[in-house]
């Protein structure tokens, strides 16, 4: 005779197992609300910048000079998997998580502010 096995033992396992993993992750999520993730600042003075332009899409390009290019590429080679922000004019610009070496100096603004639209003037 074949055994009929009842789901609610199979149910009561899966909803405790669930359970202890959603307790356990209420705990971790606490943790990740509290901690505060530490964020390399790279501050680029106007005076590094070689080029600058507005595309048609509204953002703003920005390349950097020799120095700028060699600064932002040491600053993320020393920063992998890290977040950091870049200041320009006072103001962050942009925020991201260095995945790989930044070489080329050129940046993309996405939506730039007044204060560095018109610290970039000259350039533009």
């Amino acid at each position: 005779m074949e055994r009929n096995s009842h789901p609610f033992g199979l149910m009561t396992s899966v909803a405790f197992s669930a359970s202890l993993l959603l307790l356990s992750g209420l705990s971790g999520a606490e943790n990740l609300w509290n901690e505060q993730t530490a964020v390399a600042e790279f501050t680029v003075p106007v005076e590094w910048v070689e080029n600058a332009s507005v595309s048609d899409d509204g953002h703003l390009w920005i390349v950097l000079d020799d120095l700028g290019r060699a600064e932002l590429h040491e600053m993320t080679r020393e920063n992998p998997g890290q977040p950091v922000q870049i200041v320009m004019a006072g103001q962050v610009v942009m925020r991201f998580t260095v995945v790989a070496e930044l070489d080329s100096g050129r940046l993309r603004v996405q939506n730039p502010h007044q204060g560095l639209v018109k610290a970039l003037e000259p350039l533009l």
